[in-house]
């Protein structure tokens, strides 16, 4: 008699059927791997914003010299603008809240904020600042101005804030919240 050989299909070993085999995560788990992550992503948004808060303070001392030693009144008036700016951009990282409003789209205000009115308008008086002086830094790079170079370095510290700030947001842990318990386990 003739032995029978069975055939047996072949398969990747990424085609197997461990999709199938997902072991499903109770509600403790879940609460406790969405903790988890709320921690995870709150240590670094303080990350984020202890190290650009502290930098826009430090680039502050960049204009020190050039408020002291420079040769004109406009070098000086920019100098404290830049100065301005950089506090600005230190205070908008540090105090600004960060929670997004009902669609996740931009940050909201509290309704009985005080200061609603200096929070809606610091951010583009700050980058009406940030391009006067990246303007005037321009002019001044091509007179060979000395101090020139520095009235750079506030727009490109609030625009690394405002993708830092972008980073922070993108992280919204509320769509877990709401799956949550749509996939309990066994």
């Amino acid at each position: 008699m003739a032995a029978v050989r069975l055939r047996k299909v072949f398969h990747y070993p990424e085609d197997s059927d461990h999709e199938n085999d997902r072991e499903e995560l109770d509600e403790q788990e879940q609460e406790r791997v969405i903790e988890q992550l709320q921690r995870q992503n709150d240590d670094r948004n303080a990350h984020y914003n202890v190290t650009f808060t502290g930098a826009s303070l430090v680039l502050t001392t960049t204009f020190l010299p050039s408020i002291l030693w420079a040769s004109s009144l406009s070098q000086r008036f920019c100098s404290l603008m830049g100065i301005f700016s950089l506090l600005a951009s230190a205070y908008f990282m540090r105090f600004f809240p960060l929670h997004p409003d009902r669609k996740g789209k931009k940050p909201m205000l509290a309704e009985d904020d005080r200061w609603a009115l200096f929070h809606a308008a610091l951010l583009p008086l700050n980058g009406v600042v940030c391009g006067s002086l990246a303007l005037y830094g321009f002019l001044g790079t091509r007179s060979s101005e000395p101090w020139s170079v520095l009235y750079f370095i506030p727009g490109v510290m609030l625009g690394a804030i405002l993708l830092a700030r972008q980073v922070m947001l993108s992280v919204d842990l509320s769509g877990l919240k709401d799956l949550q318990y749509e996939y309990k386990g066994a």
